[in-house]
Order: C-alpha cells, then structure tokens, then sequence
C-alpha cells in the first residue's frame, strides 16, 4: 500500500511569507520613488540652470550689440559735443555729474532710451526704466527723426547713462583732448509670457565700458 506524504503548511507561516512580501514590495516602492524623485529634480535643476545660462547669453549678446554699434558710431562720425552746450556743465565735463540720457552723434544721430507708443518710439523716462511692466529699449534716432531698437524685446533697459568729456574743435591731435563717452548700462531680461519670472528677477548685468573718437579728425 502506498502512502503518499504531504507537507502541512501551517497558517501562521503563510501569514509569515504574505507578510515578507508586502514588506518588500513596499520598500521597493520606496526605494523606486525616492530614485525617480532625485532623477527629477536633477532634472529640473538641470532645466533651470541651462534657461538661467540662456538668458545671461541674450544680456550679453544684446550690450555686446549695443556697445558694437555706438562705438562704430563714435569711432567713424564723432560724438556731437555741441548738442550738449545748453547743459548744465557737470552733465559733460570731466565724467561728472549724472550723466546724459541721449548720446548725440556727429551728422544729427540719437542714441536714447525708448519705449512703443500708439504713434511710435518715443523716449522710455528714468521712471518708466524703473517699472517693470514697461518696456524699455536702446533706440537710434537718426537725421531724418526715423527711430529703431538696436536692443531687442527679450531685454529691457533698467538704466543708461553716458558721460562725456573732450573738446568740440574740429581737428585735435592731443589723447586728452579727444571725446569720449563712458557708457554705463543695465540690461536685464523682459517678464513676458514664457519667461520664468524668477529668471527675469535675477538676471541683470551692469557693465561700463568708455569709447573714444579717432584721435585725428577730417576737417
């Protein structure tokens, strides 16, 4: 007579292993959350810091263009020192005072502070700098009254100043006597739709950097 055996799993064991194998799954879990939540911030702090780089290149590429375009400017026509002869003198002599908010060029040139208006450009006050929900720009009016941005609308102007010093004679041959103008600029980025607001606070650049005319002048 055969005799088949058996085993008996009790019950308590059962419970045991059931028990085990809720244990694991659960610190799987967590373990997996844990992994898939540091990926995600890496991530996300990988994602901020490569816009946060982005919107340093556009400030830089947009003064780079600036202070390229006023210095081509300076050097081949002249800054127009005679625009300021109305001015009290601390605007334009020796780098005193607070500084010009228009840079006069040889020929009837303009380079100012602007803003859009329903009838065009028009000049962007310390005031309107200063607000946030206005968009100022660097704009080149030029003989004709015409008006154009030479910064464009990703960044706006918080401040621009241009200090000025040299002589209005025609022919010069003496360094300290040649015109200059220090510019000093503050450019951040524009809070506008699709632009991290946090970004667009703590991102600015402030920079000075002085231009001079050609030493010898055509008469």
């Amino acid at each position: 007579m055969n005799t088949s055996f058996s085993p008996k799993i009790s019950t308590s064991e059962i419970k045991n292993r059931t028990a085990f194998t809720l244990i694991e799954l659960v610190v799987s879990i967590t373990i997996l959350s844990v992994i898939m939540l540091s990926v995600f911030m890496i991530y996300s702090n990988l994602i901020q810091i490569n816009k946060r780089l982005e919107a340093l290149r556009i400030v830089q590429e947009n003064i780079r263009n600036i202070t390229e375009q006023i210095a081509s400017d300076v050097r081949e026509k002249g800054i127009d020192l005679t625009y300021y002869d109305n001015s009290t003198p601390e605007k334009i002599n020796n780098y005193t005072g607070n500084g010009n908010t228009v840079l006069a060029i040889q020929g009837g040139e303009r380079y100012y502070p602007m803003k859009d208006s329903l009838s065009g450009p028009i000049i962007c006050t310390e005031s309107d700098q200063k607000n946030p929900n206005i968009h100022c720009y660097i704009g080149k009016e030029d003989s004709l009254n015409q008006r154009k941005p030479i910064s464009d609308d990703r960044v706006r102007i918080e401040n621009i100043r241009f200090f000025l010093s040299g002589d209005t004679g025609e022919s010069l041959t003496n360094f300290s006597q040649e015109g200059k103008v220090t510019i000093v600029l503050s450019l951040g980025i524009e809070n506008k739709t699709g632009v991290n607001s946090e970004i667009a606070k703590n991102t600015h650049m402030l920079i000075e950097t002085t231009i001079s005319e050609k030493v010898y002048k055509k008469n």
